[in-house]
């Protein structure tokens, strides 16, 4: 393993890979993982506060992929300055870092994600991979393309296990392939607008989109929202009230602004190992 130079106490290699932002990891023991992204595979080990990498890779990347040029710690004394819910979360989990990954991955792997759990999305993720991506030299596959993907109809999906999510997904492929989401547009466009256009992609909900928005286009504003993250905010900040989506954008707005994707992290990792609000 070769060491590539950082050392720091704001990065957990666990924390940051099982918060449920990416799924295209193996764990191979305590410390160590394979990753898979943007056709780059890579073994990482942490040990204390220095992580290692396996190989001749592409360092640059790798750095940019754990967000290692951010000021954690800025973050984290922003947030948890006078608001003793947000520090309790921090404290639990402050190695959580967000990942910038791909966009066409990160879109169909949220769809994916619906109504369903991480072993079962990482399992239809390989699936997926192992069917249409392209296979290495070791055995690995990845992340098809959408060229990859351009025949692929609701039928195949449904054949695979992908069950309601199959028309969702030939939805997002034929969308991707015929209308214009070049990085270029993509970075022109505002947090809002870029939200609808996500949203025009048949069964991309506001969730999905914001996770896109969070976990690969760097919109750290945004608030991604599911039942858990809306039961632990309402736990915390609202006397368990019923909060509206509309409502929980606005308090999360007020509350974190434009860095309120870090604090929806701390919070949704620290709220489900916790279970707080569970009935």
């Amino acid at each position: 393993m070769d060491i590539i130079g950082w050392n720091s106490p704001h990065f957990s290699l666990a924390e940051t890979l099982e918060c449920g932002q990416c799924f295209r990891y193996q764990k191979l023991d305590e410390a160590t993982y394979r990753i898979i992204a943007n056709e780059k595979i890579v073994v990482v080990q942490q040990k204390g506060m220095v992580v290692y990498l396996d190989s001749t890779i592409d360092i640059p990347f790798w750095k940019s992929y754990f967000h290692i040029d951010r000021n954690y710690s800025e973050i984290k004394s922003i947030l948890s300055k006078n608001d003793s819910f947000m520090a309790e979360a921090i404290s639990f989990a402050p190695g959580i870092r967000l990942l910038r990954q791909d966009f066409f991955e990160t879109l169909l792997s949220f769809i994916i994600s619906q109504n369903n759990h991480i072993p079962r999305i990482k399992k239809l993720i390989q699936t997926l991979c192992e069917h249409y991506g392209t296979c290495t030299q070791d055995g690995y596959f990845f992340f098809p393309t959408p060229q990859e993907l351009a025949f692929v109809t609701e039928a195949d999906y449904r054949a695979l296990g992908f069950g309601f999510r199959g028309r969702y997904l030939e939805d997002a492929v034929r969308t991707i392939l015929t209308q214009d989401f070049s990085k270029e547009t993509l970075s022109s466009l505002s947090t809002i607008d870029l939200r609808k256009k996500l949203m025009s992609i048949c069964g991309v909900g506001q969730k999905v989109a914001d996770c896109v928005l969070l976990f690969s286009l760097g919109r750290y504003e945004v608030f991604p929202t599911d039942v858990w993250i809306k039961r632990i905010y309402s736990h915390l900040y609202a006397n368990n009230e019923t909060l509206s989506q509309k409502e929980l954008d606005q308090r999360a707005s007020n509350s974190f602004g434009d860095l309120a994707g870090f604090a929806q992290q701390y919070l949704f990792y620290y709220g489900k190992e916790k279970k707080l609000g569970k009935d």
